[in-house]
């Protein structure tokens, strides 16, 4: 009886002893991580416009890509003069070779950029992959993946001279594809190996790469009533065949769950900007960073889980037409 006691009391203090001493560790950060320069895009709204003004609250020297001029005159409005605002199109390599222009030219010689998040993203329309059109496989790839590519490639003189970290987000949709999200699916799959790719060429050098895979956040990348227009517009302009196959049950059916989406969404961003801030300055950061309860609690485990089973649960129900 005493020998369990003490086996319990012994592991009990282990466990406690390991825990705060993975929290002193987690919340070690990099010698004057404070002073950095960070390059954040998409800082129009949601994630990016957030994380901006947290880092300028804490002492970071910030660029704030943004697509639109509004946003920047907001950003200087209520941040620091620290933070610069840059108008930033990642889908222009123009714009992009602009932006690093500019940069070198604020940085003090010798620093170079001690931060990049790839933030900016689109999620043009929720429908069946027989549904899409190339133009919204463009648009999703040009911003998300080629938009993160371009940008990682033209600042790496930069980052490479800062010892920076490159910080891209990514989805739940690169552990589960879901269905009615194709284009964004292969997008997210593919900042997932661009990151990889990256984190092990430069193993051996004092920059690294890393994942944030946020879960259902409410962010203007998914407005639910502009998304629910748009699908019955694109079901309206399909073929008269096509149109038969899914049948306007399906159609009300999707509708419906989209229509519903706030009701699963977080409305808690800082999750996502707190793990952003932890990748870009902690001692030791992790790899991947799975936000949210659905994406650590649902959608990975549904990523380990029998393929039957998540194909079945997943599945698109049967249609009009066999």
């Amino acid at each position: 009886m005493f020998g369990t006691v003490l086996v319990t009391l012994t592991c009990g203090a282990i466990f406690i002893v390991l825990y705060v001493f993975n929290q002193y560790r987690r919340n070690l950060r990099l010698p004057g991580w404070n002073q950095r320069y960070v390059l954040v895009t998409g800082c129009d709204s949601g994630f990016g416009r957030i994380l901006v003004k947290q880092l300028d609250k804490a002492g970071v020297h910030v660029f704030a890509g943004c697509l639109n001029k509004k946003s920047e005159i907001g950003l200087k409005q209520k941040c620091s003069r620290r933070l610069k605002p840059i108008s930033l199109d990642v889908t222009s390599e123009k714009s992009i070779a602009e932006a690093v222009e500019y940069m070198t030219s604020i940085i003090p010689e010798g620093q170079g950029l001690g931060g990049l998040v790839n933030n900016a993203g689109v999620f043009p329309i929720s429908a069946p992959l027989e549904w899409l059109t190339k133009a919204d496989y463009d648009l999703t790839f040009g911003v998300n993946l080629h938009g993160t590519i371009n940008v990682t490639t033209a600042c790496l003189p930069l980052l490479r001279e800062g010892a920076g970290r490159v910080v891209s987000v990514s989805s739940d949709s690169a552990l589960f594809a879901w269905p009615g999200g194709c284009a964004y699916n292969i997008t997210k799959w593919g900042v997932e190996a661009f990151t990889d790719t990256f984190r092990r060429e430069f193993y051996n050098t004092e920059m690294s790469a890393h994942l944030i895979q946020p879960g259902a956040f409410q962010t203007s990348i998914v407005l639910p009533e502009m998304m629910a227009k748009k699908f019955r517009d694109r079901y309206s302009s399909l073929p008269d065949k096509i149109k038969k196959h899914y049948g306007i049950k399906f159609v009300n059916k999707w509708r419906e769950n989209i229509l519903n989406l706030p009701n699963i969404q977080d409305t808690d961003l800082s999750k996502v900007t707190d793990a952003m801030t932890h990748a870009l300055f902690a001692m030791y950061p992790h790899a991947r960073y799975r936000v949210g309860y659905d994406c650590r609690f649902l959608w990975w485990p549904l990523s380990l889980s029998p393929l039957w089973f998540s194909d079945w649960l997943y599945s698109l129900p049967r249609t009009n037409l066999r």
